[in-house]
C-alpha cells in the first residue's frame, strides 16, 4: 500500500531540468528540449525513430548527429569545432551551419567559440489561367519588347521534394538537352558538394537522369520546378512554366522521412548561390515551405543568414504560408487593468496529443507563462505549473497523472533571446490522454508590453473553448518563417485564378470554398511582428496545373487531380492540379527570373520597387496602401509591366553610368520605343531617317525632365534599320535602331 502510494506521488512530481549551457544562455529553447527529450535515448534505435519526427536526428557512421545553426564569438576558431566532431558547412560572418555530435552537443555549446548554438527547426511544404492572371503571357510573346523574355542565362534555384529530374517539362524545347544543370540530393550518402558534409551531388546531365527521382511517394518539387520554368509544348501542352529557358538547380530534401530543416535549407540556398556564381549568371531561389517557430520579426538566424546572402543578382522567394484561416496566433498588449492572456491547446488528431508554441514579448520587457489543466464544468484550475519568467534562463518539466485531469509532460522553456533581446517562451504539451472536459490551457501574465504566441499548426492550435476570459486563436500575423519573414526575401500569398477543372476522368471539379480573383482563403496575412507589410506580392496559388511526377500516379489521392497526360518518343508524363502559396511562390520564382534576363543585378529592393509600381490593384483587391496590404503586398504581380520597369530600371543606371542625356530602348523594337531622359533640357528634338537619309519621323519634344520618358509609335514604318537623332541644349546623340 504505501510503496503503490510513493510511485504516484512521484508520478506527478515537477522534475526541474538543469542544464549548464541553457542557464549561461548558450543553447536555444528548443534545442533544451531537445535534449531534455533525447536524455540518453539516441543509441536505441526504437527511441530514435520515435523521436525522428521532431528532431530530425541523423546518423553517421554509427553517431547520431543533429543540423545547428552556431552563432559564433569574435575570433572564434573553427579548428576547435572539428576537434570536437562539429562537421561545418556554410560558413558566414558569425553563423555557421553545421551537423553536431548529439552526444557531444551540450559541451560544443560550451566552448569559449559558441555564443549560441540552435539546432534546426522542422519545416513543412507549404499554368494556363495563372499565366494569364499575371500578363507572363505577353512577357513570353515579347509584345511590345524587344523580344521575348523566358529566363535565359539565369538560374532558378529550386528547393524541394518530389522531383522527376526526367520529366519532359525540364528540358529545353526541342526536349534533348535537359536544363537541370546541378543536383543536391540532402537524404542519400555519396559525394557530397564541394565545402558540405552530407548528401549526394549530380553535375551531369547522364548522372541526373539516371538518378530518376529524388523521392517517388511525392510531386510538391516536380509541379513547383514546372510552375517556374516549365519549357514542355508538345502535344499543345498548356501547362509550360514562366521562364522555359532558364538554368535549373536543384536541392532535395525529403519531408516524409523528416530529414528536412532550416538548416538543411540554408545550405542548398548557399549551393544554388554558389553554382550560380560558378557560371556568372544571375539567380533566384524558390523556398516552398515553412514553419511558426521563430520571432517573426526577421531576427531569426535563418533570417539573418539569408538576408546576407542576397543582394544584386540574387534572389530570393519565399511562400507566404497556408495558415490564413486558421487559429494559429494569439497577441495582447498589456497593461497595468490589463494583465492576462488565457488560451487552450486543441489538437489536430486525437491519437497525437502533442501542442508546441512559441511565445515573443517586445524587447526589454518580461511576462511570467504557466500552464494549467483546467475543468470546464468546474471553471477551477486542477493542476498549475509554476510561473516562469519568460525573460530568464528556465526550464523544468512536469510529468501529470491521471489525477492531475491529464496524462502526459508539460515542458517549458524560457530565454531572453540574444539576437533580439526579447522574452522567448517555448513551450511543449505533450499528452497520452486528456480527461473528459479538461483542457491544457496557457496563462500569460505582464504588466505592459506585447505578447505574440503562435501554434506550430502541425500539430495544435488555440482555442477559447467558449469559456468567458479565454482567448481564440486567430490568423493574424500569420506570415510563416522561413518564407514570409526574411528583411530581404520576396514572400508571395496566393491569389484565386480558377475554381474548377477537369481533369483525365472527365470529371469537373469545383473548388466551391474560394471566390475567383480574389485573395485565397489559406493565404498567410502579415505585417511581422517589427511591422513591415507582408507579402509582398501575390500570385496565382489555387487550382494551378503543373507537371506531375510518374512516380506517384498510380497514387488514388492523386487520380482526381490528373488533368493531361502527353506522350512523348514513347514516354508518358504527367501534368495535375495542386493549390497554396507553394504554387504561388514559384510563379513569382519564374517572373523574377525573366526580370533578372531584362537587369540581370536586380535586387530585393529593386523588386520591391517594382511591385509598387506595377502591381495590379482591381475591385478585388481594393485601393492598396501606398507601403502594400498586408493581405496582398503591393497587389497582384503583373509581369509585362514589371520586366518594362526593369528595363527603365536599367536603361537609368546606364545614364548615370555613362553621363549621356538620352537613351532609347527596347532595341530592336516592335512598334513603339522609349526615349529616357536622364537629365533636364530643352529645346529638344527627336528625329528618325532611313538609312538611306531620308526623315520619316520627327518630333518636338521641347522641355523634359530627368527620368522623363517619352513613347515613340513607329508601327506604320516598315521592318529595317533607322537612325534616331536627339538633340537639345546639353547634346546631341544619334543612335541606331532595329525595328522588327
Amino acid at each position: 500500500m504505501k510503496k503503490s502510494i510513493i510511485i504516484v506521488i512521484i508520478a506527478f512530481l515537477p522534475v526541474f531540468i538543469f542544464s549548464q549551457a541553457f542557464k549561461a544562455g548558450k543553447i536555444s529553447p528548443f534545442t533544451a528540449h531537445f535534449l531534455t527529450t533525447t536524455n540518453g535515448k539516441t543509441t536505441d534505435s526504437t527511441a530514435i525513430e520515435k523521436l525522428q519526427n521532431r528532431f530530425l536526428i541523423k546518423k553517421i557512421s554509427s553517431q547520431s548527429y543533429v543540423n545547428a545553426f552556431i552563432l559564433l564569438n569574435d575570433n572564434a576558431d573553427l579548428d576547435v569545432l572539428r576537434a570536437n566532431g562539429v562537421k561545418i558547412n556554410t560558413v558566414l560572418p558569425n553563423i555557421i551551419t553545421a551537423q553536431v555530435p548529439v552526444q557531444d552537443l551540450e559541451n560544443i555549446a560550451l566552448l569559449p567559440e559558441v555564443k549560441n548554438l540552435q539546432i534546426a527547426i522542422p519545416v513543412h511544404r507549404k499554368m494556363d489561367k495563372a499565366r494569364i492572371a499575371t500578363n507572363v503571357d505577353k512577357v513570353q510573346a515579347g509584345t511590345n519588347l524587344s523580344l521575348p523574355f523566358l529566363g535565359k542565362h539565369v538560374v532558378i534555384g529550386i528547393i524541394d521534394s518530389g522531383i522527376e529530374y526526367r520529366h519532359i517539362n525540364f528540358f529545353d524545347s526541342t526536349g534533348t538537352t535537359l536544363r537541370i544543370k546541378h543536383v543536391w540530393d540532402q537524404n542519400i550518402t555519396g559525394t557530397p558538394p564541394s565545402g558540405f558534409s552530407y548528401g549526394n551531388e549530380y553535375t551531369t546531365q547522364a548522372s541526373i537522369l539516371a538518378a530518376k527521382f529524388d523521392n517517388q511517394t511525392e510531386t510538391h518539387g516536380t509541379h513547383v520546378t514546372g510552375i517556374a520554368a516549365g519549357a514542355d509544348k508538345s502535344n499543345n501542352n498548356i501547362y509550360y512554366g514562366v521562364a522555359p529557358d532558364a538554368d535549373i538547380a536543384l536541392v532535395s530534401y525529403n519531408l516524409n522521412d523528416q530529414t528536412t530543416d532550416n538548416v538543411s535549407i540554408l545550405d542548398g540556398i548557399k549551393y544554388i548561390y554558389d553554382y550560380a556564381t560558378s557560371v556568372n549568371e544571375p539567380c533566384v531561389i524558390n523556398m516552398s515551405l515553412g514553419t511558426h517557430i521563430g520571432p517573426h520579426d526577421g531576427t531569426s538566424l535563418f533570417d539573418q543568414t539569408c538576408d546576407a546572402q542576397q543582394g544584386k543578382g540574387r534572389l530570393l522567394v519565399g511562400a507566404a504560408g497556408n495558415e490564413g484561416s486558421d487559429s494559429l496566433h494569439v497577441s495582447q498588449t498589456f497593461t497595468p487593468v490589463n494583465t492576462t492572456l488565457k488560451t487552450f491547446f486543441t489538437y489536430y488528431k486525437d491519437t497525437q496529443l502533442i501542442g508546441y508554441t512559441d511565445i515573443w514579448g517586445d524587447a526589454n520587457k518580461n511576462f511570467s507563462i504557466r500552464v494549467v489543466v483546467y475543468n470546464k464544468n468546474t471553471g477551477k484550475e486542477i493542476y498549475s505549473t509554476p510561473s516562469l519568467n519568460a525573460a530568464t534562463s528556465d526550464s523544468r518539466s512536469d510529468t501529470l497523472a491521471a489525477t492531475n485531469g491529464a496524462v502526459g509532460t508539460i515542458q517549458i522553456y524560457t530565454e531572453r533571446n540574444q539576437s533580439n533581446n526579447k522574452p522567448n517562451a517555448f513551450v511543449v504539451s505533450d499528452m497520452n490522454s486528456i480527461n473528459s472536459g479538461n483542457y491544457i490551457g496557457i496563462i500569460i501574465t505582464a504588466q505592459d508590453g506585447t505578447v505574440h504566441a503562435w501554434a506550430d499548426d502541425n500539430y495544435s492550435y488555440f482555442t477559447g473553448n467558449n469559456l468567458n476570459g479565454w482567448t481564440v486563436g486567430n490568423s493574424n500575423n500569420s506570415m510563416g518563417e522561413i518564407g514570409g519573414t526574411g528583411k530581404q526575401i520576396i514572400s508571395a500569398g496566393a491569389f484565386v485564378s480558377k475554381t474548377s477543372f477537369t481533369n483525365t476522368l472527365r470529371q469537373t471539379l469545383k473548388n466551391t470554398y474560394e471566390t475567383l480573383n480574389h485573395i485565397a482563403s489559406f493565404s498567410s496575412k502579415g505585417p511581422t511582428i517589427d511591422g513591415r507589410t507582408k507579402p509582398d506580392i501575390a500570385a496565382p496559388g489555387s487550382l494551378v496545373v503543373s507537371s506531375y511526377s510518374s512516380a506517384i500516379i498510380k497514387d488514388p489521392n492523386y487520380s482526381s487531380d490528373l488533368v493531361k497526360v502527353s506522350n512523348v518518343n514513347g514516354n508518358s508524363y504527367y501534368y495535375g492540379i495542386l493549390q497554396g502559396t507553394s504554387m504561388a511562390s514559384p510563379m513569382v520564382t519564374g517572373i523574377l527570373a525573366t526580370w533578372l534576363e531584362a537587369k540581370n543585378d536586380l535586387s530585393p529592393d529593386e523588386v520591391r520597387t517594382v511591385f509598387k509600381q506595377t502591381a495590379i490593384s482591381d475591385t478585388f483587391t481594393g485601393t492598396i496602401p501606398s507601403n502594400g496590404s498586408d493581405t496582398w503586398g503591393f497587389g497582384k504581380i503583373d509581369a509585362w509591366n514589371g520586366i518594362i520597369a526593369c528595363l527603365k530600371l536599367e536603361v537609368l543606371q546606364k545614364i548615370e553610368a555613362s553621363n549621356e542625356n538620352y537613351i532609347i530602348y527596347p532595341n530592336p523594337a516592335t512598334g513603339t520605343f522609349s526615349v529616357l531622359f536622364g537629365r533636364k533640357d530643352s529645346n529638344v528634338q527627336l528625329t528618325v531617317y532611313s538609312l538611306n537619309g531620308r526623315k520619316v519621323f520627327s518630333k518636338q519634344v521641347g522641355t523634359v525632365s530627368a527620368a522623363q520618358e517619352l513613347d515613340i509609335n513607329l508601327s506604320n514604318l516598315a521592318t529595317g534599320a533607322y537612325l534616331v537623332t536627339l538633340s537639345g541644349n546639353l547634346q546631341y546623340k544619334t543612335y541606331h535602331l532595329l525595328k522588327r
